[in-house]
């Protein structure tokens, strides 16, 4: 595989969740695609190729390595520009199609049609399959795939917005034989390992089946795993004989790219807790700092109730000696007026005594 993008080419597109990009962060979606392009560049030397749902235009840039000329078609403008833009072979072409409509195309146009991801996309797919049949020459091939429904959306709870209408195998087999008189279907799912091959003539007869282990991790332990179940489903259908495949195929990344971005991911995690154990240190020591000082205050303010409540005390005190004492003035005063009472009608009797009466 040698891409043959062009020297600044200018990125109009990037990475949405959706649609594959070779520069995605998520390796293992770049894996899943890179895989079923590899795989399909194989079956279609020497033919003329529709990518169906081309997207960036790298998968229509590895089939065109083998084909004998790729026409890519996308729903979306902007994207099929970039495609233009960035793929320039003379094998190769980009257009903007709906796979719904495929009327641009005469009968027969096609060797092969690549439809990787987008059946899931469309909701009236038997109509989209009647279109593949008419636009694929006699003994055509049609490679499609889709994600198996069972794993990748009613095991994880996962549903994705995009998916109009997902299928599972019995589902999918049922759809290719609507227009398809032979398929094989083969399961893809994304993992890590190890790849052992000879490095010098191989040892026994040809056609010795490859062998594949699969284990899983148990607790500090390790243990054989049965083999696992697919995550997207990947066809080979057509009117004549199909084509002998090998029953397996493996990508293998030799820099370990899914490692290294669990590894980074890692690390930011472990980044990310340390930044939130430091913050919640400083938190907490802003918490105590608060405390403290509320604290004081509170030891304060109890001081300052002790002496407003020895103040009241004394004030109280104060009040009642108050009290006796006006009390006291009270009963003096009255004993007073009684006594100055008396002395004045004492001194009225006697005026009156000697002052000499009326008439006399």
């Amino acid at each position: 595989m040698n891409l043959h993008r062009r020297a600044g080419a200018p990125r109009l597109i990037d990475w949405t969740g959706e649609r594959c990009v070779p520069w995605a962060p998520d390796v293992q979606v770049v894996y899943e695609h890179l895989h079923r392009y590899l795989w399909a560049a194989s079956l279609v030397t020497g033919r003329r190729v529709l990518d169906l749902a081309s997207g960036e235009g790298f998968g229509a840039a590895i089939l065109a390595e083998s084909a004998a000329s790729v026409v890519g078609v996308d729903i979306d403008e902007r994207t099929v520009e970039h495609s233009r833009l960035n793929y320039a072979e003379p094998n190769i072409g980009f257009f903007v199609a709906n796979a719904n409509d495929l009327s641009r195309f005469g009968d027969d146009s096609f060797d092969a049609v690549v439809a990787f991801e987008m059946i899931e996309h469309v909701d009236d797919q038997e109509r989209v399959l009647e279109e593949l049949e008419r636009i694929l020459a006699p003994g055509g091939l049609l490679i499609m795939s889709t994600p198996d429904r069972r794993a990748y959306t009613d095991a994880t709870g996962h549903r994705n917005p995009f998916h109009v209408h997902e299928l599972e195998l019995a589902e999918f087999e049922r759809l290719l034989a609507t227009q398809f008189a032979h398929a094989a279907i083969w399961g893809q799912r994304p993992i890590t390992g190890s790849v052992l091959s000879a490095l010098g003539p191989s040892v026994g007869p040809d056609g010795t089946p490859a062998q594949s282990f699969f284990v899983e991790r148990c607790g500090d332990e390790w243990r054989g795993a049965g083999a696992l179940s697919p995550l997207y489903l990947v066809a080979l259908a057509s009117n004549a004989d199909l084509p002998v495949v090998s029953a397996s195929s493996t990508l293998a990344d030799c820099g370990l790219q899914l490692i290294r971005a669990a590894e980074a991911a890692n690390i930011d995690a472990i980044e990310r807790l340390r930044l939130q154990v430091e913050q919640s240190e400083r938190t907490l020591a802003d918490q105590k700092l608060l405390l403290e000082q509320n604290g004081q205050a509170l030891a304060d303010r109890v001081l300052e109730l002790a002496l407003l409540r020895e103040t009241a005390q004394q004030l109280r005190e104060a009040v009642l000696v108050l009290e006796t004492e006006a009390r006291g003035a009270w009963a003096h005063y009255r004993e007073l007026r009684s006594r100055n009472v008396v002395r004045i009608g004492l001194v009225l009797a006697d005026l009156r005594h000697r002052l000499p009466r009326p008439g006399r």
